[in-house]
């Protein structure tokens, strides 16, 4: 599904970033003055500290889809569906929207023979945990530190509000398709009305098929969701308890640099890289690159200037720095290795099948000759009679 060219052109564009990334920090700060924060200040311990959260991150965040795969074919390993799960990392980073991880793993769970009605069912239950969890926490966060938030960033206030009804719209969205089947129609429809239009017909197609596909496995997840709402609940914890640990980083991060923010503020920290993600998310850049930094610094640098930081601009942005570094080109990484561990298994699985035919076709051409030789003998043995 993914060829190795492919994986490199990947590669190639996140480089890219990660350079630009750089080049915008030189343009808009001092990157002397960053490289000064992160020579005085730099401490290894915290930043290990901050490893192991991204590590406990991953691996919270990944049960949810072996849980809801394992419910239905038990004999599947736990191993392969961990990597299944990580390769998610990998491929929802590089593709524009976080669209490259569903369908990879729904190709790696068919080369498990899962059904691919199965394993759509599944991702898309995985998938609208992981929207309900940002949903619920960036809600609770809003109710709590709205105001706050409002007399902080003022001019920027209509942006963030914006970005997150963006985000609370496409969880609507989904709760919607798979509960009701007249509002599926209605979409099925809206689809088919606008791809008819000649100019959007010639941009993008007819997406009538897909889109009618897409609505009726969201209502098949559904339907598979209430005959054991328990263990989708369970998937919802998991992801909560994921993103909470992959909230606590930045508050962790600015330790790492020597310029702690005060446990008074951990929450508002928390609550802050809440809607730095979920304000962000419609970005349709890999990994929302340039909205997620921007809307970082936008939002910690006030929280940075009340800590009373000598150069809160410098600050922000060696946080923001060590706290992207961490959470997209780390779990990046670690996505890759997850899928190349599962590549080379597949690839181990497929030459033992190969071996194996090529042995039953010895014994058959084997035992062919035997026959042969059998019959044969027969006929010589009548001859002689």
């Amino acid at each position: 599904m993914y060829s190795k060219k492919k994986i490199i052109k990947y590669l190639i564009l996140i480089l890219a970033i990660l350079i630009l990334l750089v080049v915008l920090l030189t343009q808009i700060g001092d990157i002397q003055k960053i490289f000064a924060i992160f020579g005085s200040g730099f401490n290894p311990l915290w930043l290990l500290l901050c490893i192991g959260l991204i590590f406990a991150y991953c691996f919270v965040y990944k049960l949810s889809l072996i849980i809801l795969v394992k419910r239905q074919y038990k004999h599947l390993k736990f191993w392969d569906l961990y990597l299944i799960s990580g390769s998610e990392f990998f491929f929802n980073a590089v593709t524009p929207f976080s669209s490259g991880g569903q369908p990879f793993q729904a190709y790696a769970l068919k080369q498990k023979n899962v059904s691919l009605s199965d394993s759509t069912s599944q991702l898309l239950l995985n998938f609208l945990a992981y929207q309900v969890s940002l949903n619920l926490i960036s809600i609770i966060c809003a109710i709590v530190y709205f105001n706050r938030l409002h007399s902080d960033i003022d001019n920027f206030i209509v942006l963030f509000i914006v970005g997150f009804s963006i985000n609370l719209f496409i969880m609507v969205l989904l709760l919607l398709l798979g509960c009701s089947k007249l509002f599926g129609k209605a979409l099925i429809g809206l689809i088919n009305g606008i791809c008819k239009i000649k100019p959007i017909k010639k941009l993008v197609g007819d997406k009538t098929a897909s889109v009618t596909q897409y609505v009726e496995d969201m209502q098949k997840a559904f339907k598979d969701m209430r005959k054991d709402m328990k263990i989708w609940f369970l998937c919802l914890f998991t992801k909560i308890a994921a993103n909470m640990i992959y909230y606590c980083v930045p508050f962790v991060g600015f330790y790492v640099i020597g310029h702690p923010i005060t446990g008074q503020e951990f929450w508002y920290c928390f609550a802050l890289t809440s809607f730095s993600l979920t304000t962000t998310i419609w970005v349709p850049l890999p990994g929302a690159s340039g909205g997620v930094e921007f809307a970082f610094l936008v939002l910690f640098k006030n929280l940075i200037t009340q800590g009373g930081a000598s150069d809160p601009d410098a600050v922000a942005q060696s946080g923001m720095l060590i706290w992207r570094l961490l959470t997209y080109y780390f779990v990046l990484g670690y996505g890759l290795v997850d899928y190349i561990v599962f590549d080379r298994s597949i690839s181990k699985d497929m030459k033992k099948n190969e071996l194996t035919l090529s042995e039953k076709e010895i014994i058959l051409e084997t035992d062919e000759s035997i026959n042969n030789d059998s019959s044969k003998e027969s006929n010589e043995n009548k001859e002689v009679k």
